[in-house]
């Protein structure tokens, strides 16, 4: 890729789909057969794969070759400072998933300005769906537009939710007041597929804590562009330092809010 003068994001989201379409049969040659398999130095069970790696670098280098002055936040530690815009990359949102070869694992990119985020790519290579969004653009999966489910009240909800591993405090409150009050909850644990599903309407709401911001950069736009709400769990907006996530349909949001609290 030459490098490209625009401030378009139907260019950033093209070029990016382009380096995306391009790590996917990297993806799927090591699925639920990775190889280079470590434990992160300060983490608790949390694994980084060679394919992550790799992954990590191809988006890179492909993004910083189109547009060099962005900056770039990697979950496997690339980083370069930019003007005006920055990247998130996960190259794999789902690593334990994804070594095990369970079908629920992804690969995440967006793209942030001052305002937020402004191109999302959720790409699940296994069972062959990209949900995209570019803001005040609405939400696609595989081009097909997307919208929240219409479920409107939390008693008949179905949700997902996600919590840093042996975090039992923040793991037993969470599914303590989320079983009082919800129909079902599932643990799936891929932050990123999950919130897609919110906002295809497969499920009515997402929480999670001790989330990062590559877990929910590119999904909080397809989330929002597809009729949902998405905050903190305080209820605050949504920034790349957030450590928690609280998505639903605008019909259930304050409700789970006020749950959570």
């Amino acid at each position: 890729m030459n490098s490209i003068m625009t401030d378009d994001p139907q260019k950033f989201l093209e070029v990016a789909l382009e380096a995306v379409k391009l790590a996917e049969p990297i993806f799927l040659k090591s699925f639920g057969n990775a190889s280079g398999v470590e434990v992160k130095a300060g983490e608790v069970a949390s694994f980084v794969t060679e394919t992550d790696k790799e992954i990590e670098q191809l988006l890179t280098e492909k993004i910083f070759s189109a547009f060099p002055n962005h900056g770039i936040v990697g979950e496997e530690g690339a980083s370069k400072q930019g003007t005006g815009y920055t990247w998130y990359l996960d190259p794999i949102d789902g690593t334990t998933n994804y070594i095990h070869g369970l079908h629920h694992c992804a690969i995440s990119v967006a793209l942030w300005d001052e305002k937020g985020p402004l191109v999302g790519i959720v790409c699940d290579p296994v069972n062959k769906k990209t949900y995209t969004a570019i803001r005040g653009g609405g939400a696609f999966a595989n081009g097909r537009p997307l919208r929240v489910s219409r479920t409107a009240f939390l008693k008949d909800a179905v949700g997902s939710l996600g919590w840093k591993q042996k975090d039992a405090s923040e793991r037993n409150a969470l599914c303590e007041r989320i079983e009082k009050s919800a129909y079902r909850f599932r643990l799936l644990s891929a932050s990123a597929l999950d919130i897609c599903f919110v906002a295809s309407g497969s499920l009515d709401f997402f929480a999670g804590t001790n989330i990062n911001i590559w877990d929910f950069a590119a999904a909080l736009l397809i989330l929002t562009e597809a009729g949902g709400v998405a905050t903190e769990k305080n209820g605050s907006p949504l920034t790349p330092e957030s450590k928690t996530f609280v998505g639903a349909s605008r019909h259930i949001h304050a409700e789970l809010l006020s749950v959570l609290k």
